[in-house]
């Protein structure tokens, strides 16, 4: 019996301050990734060496660059 009639107040909007700063820090975090995507042709056609050392580095750019992606969704769901 301890119900009410109200219903429940409506979310608090987000700060637009913060929403700006979670699509400038996603998009600076794509930014290793695009990095990565422009110059792996050029790597690929490099000697084993170069390759494996140069591979390790693109795959980082590429977990930091999916972290900028996690941001810009988040920034933009709610």
């Amino acid at each position: 019996m301890s119900e009410s009639d109200e219903p429940d107040p409506p979310p608090k909007p987000r700060d637009p301050g913060l929403t700006f700063l979670l699509i400038f820090g996603g998009v600076v975090l794509l930014m290793p990734g695009l990095c990565a995507v422009i110059f792996l042709p050029e790597y690929v056609r490099s000697p084993a060496p170069v390759f494996d050392s140069v591979m390790l580095v693109q795959i980082i750019s590429f977990v930091i660059s999916a972290g900028g992606i996690a941001l810009l969704i988040y920034a933009f769901r709610k």
